[in-house]
């Protein structure tokens, strides 16, 4: 047989999940090579003594690994259920999978290589009554709760998880992982072109760089007409509490979900990555333009707050469709602002139109978990829209969770997920315009999260099996 060359650009769930349907193939002759431009030692960032680390001496949490994705090395939470990370349920159906059983799968190769057993399910009997009565609060003030079965990997554990997939995947199919390696295009004849000048050919490119790697997905695409479509923006900050106002709902469903409309605007707004008795970190999205994400452990190295992202989720029209520069056009200024560290503020100063002062956030009764963040006025960053529309959500919001609406309560921006452009792709997720080129993931505009990017990497390993095996 004459060889095949399977080349992925993108460690992260998409890719490694790609690779392991892929290595079922199981002949000789195929080639499977995994490109990731992170390092292969990783790098943390520890909150507890505030300083990086070259190994996991302590609780990572900024984690700057290529393999795994920044999704698995944030808290790490794996949504089991097909209405979350993107429509998984009718991707599925259209190449004749089954969502649930596909995320099954997904889910036990996670627990197979490491994953803790513990799952939290919010319709365990013992949760019955007090799942009843949320939803009824919630019903009851217009919000909207999203129960659905959740299993955290916690950053701790992230490590060796990842670290046991990428054993599995050499072992057992000669899956080549290539770290430090950065990818800078490729081409419609399916070469990949690489940082140090050489370049390589495929007979098969899989794409799924993440979010981190969607601008420059999108730019390659487009000089090589392959069509791209913009999607929505979600902008919006990270919210953090004492732990105990989130206890009683943290129990029922350790990431709650609630979606809200806005009175003013009418604007969708949402609870995303609630990291209970976690951390807020700080990110790079890019030079100079510094960002907030949140991060837990599922045992040990346990803050006394409890933090989530509240995002605006916005859509442009003409004659500015690019939601992705007008994100980071937000981001920079609120950045600026804040000297290239995050903003930090309480709510009760956002609310009054006043800026936080250092002095002031020292004597509040929550402190920050982020430390390299600077006290300021957001409303100088971001619009009065959605300014307008955080306020009225998080005062909805306490309807439900008492306490989240309090002056003491921190804001922190930017809090800015990607909008990655849409590829114009078929059910298997194949370039429309140049054969043999596949896409998956978070930065392919096809998911959003590890579940869902490791769906879309399944789907199209199973399409690149089809071409080969009916070639």
């Amino acid at each position: 047989m004459t060889q095949i060359k399977i080349g992925i650009v993108g460690a992260g769930s998409a890719g490694l999940f790609a690779a392991k349907e892929l290595g079922k193939l199981n002949l000789n002759g195929i080639e499977i090579k995994i490109f990731d431009q992170g390092p292969e030692v990783d790098k943390r960032y520890c909150p507890l003594k505030e300083e990086e680390l070259a190994c996991a001496q302590c609780y990572p949490c900024k984690i700057m690994s290529g393999i795994g994705g920044a999704g698995a090395f944030s808290s790490g939470i794996l949504n089991l259920n097909e209405n979350i990370g993107g429509p998984l349920g009718e991707l599925c159906d259209r190449v004749n999978l089954n969502a649930k059983e596909v995320i099954q799968s997904i889910d036990d190769f996670f627990v197979q290589n490491g994953a803790p057993n513990k799952v939290f399910d919010p319709f365990e009997k013992s949760k019955k009554n007090k799942l009843k009565e949320l939803k009824m609060k919630c019903v009851s003030v217009d919000i909207r709760f999203v129960p659905i079965k959740q299993r955290l990997l916690g950053s701790e554990n992230t490590p060796k998880v990842i670290k046991s997939i990428r054993k599995y995947l050499e072992s057992n199919f000669n899956i080549q992982f290539i770290p430090n390696t950065k990818v800078i295009r490729f081409d419609k004849n399916k070469n990949l072109y690489f940082e140090d000048g050489k370049k390589e050919n495929f007979d098969y490119l899989l794409l799924a760089p993440g979010r981190w790697g969607m601008v420059w997905l999108a730019e390659v695409c487009n000089k090589i007409i392959i069509k791209t479509f913009y999607e929505p923006l979600d902008i919006g900050v990270r919210v953090e509490v004492p732990a105990i106002i989130m206890e009683d709902v943290c129990y029922i469903q350790r990431d709650p979900k609630f979606h809200i409309i806005t009175p003013t605007y009418k604007d969708f707004i949402r609870t995303f990555c609630v990291n209970h008795k976690g951390y807020v970190v700080k990110e790079t999205y890019e030079k100079k333009i510094a960002g907030v994400n949140g991060h837990q452990f599922s045992t040990e190295g346990k803050s006394g707050n409890t933090n989530f992202a509240f995002l605006i989720r916005q859509s442009l029209t003409s004659p500015l469709e690019d939601t992705t520069e007008y994100g980071r056009s937000i981001s920079k200024q609120t950045s600026i602002l804040g000297g290239y560290k995050p903003l930090v503020q309480t709510l009760g100063d956002l609310r009054s139109g006043h800026r936080s002062r250092s002095s002031l956030i020292d004597k509040n009764p929550v402190q920050p978990t982020l430390k390299d963040a600077t006290p300021g006025d957001i409303a100088m960053a971001y619009p009065y829209r959605f300014v307008t529309d955080i306020l009225e959500g998080l005062k909805i919001l306490d309807k439900v969770i008492p306490g989240v609406n309090n002056n003491s309560t921190l804001i922190y921006a930017p809090e800015f997920k990607r909008s990655a452009k849409r590829i114009d792709i078929n059910n298997f997720f194949e370039s429309n315009q140049i054969k043999n080129i596949f896409f998956a993931g978070d930065g392919a505009g096809v998911s959003r999260g590890i579940i869902g990017a490791a769906v879309t990497g399944i789907i199209a390993a199973k399409g690149i099996i089809l071409k080969i095996t009916n070639h």
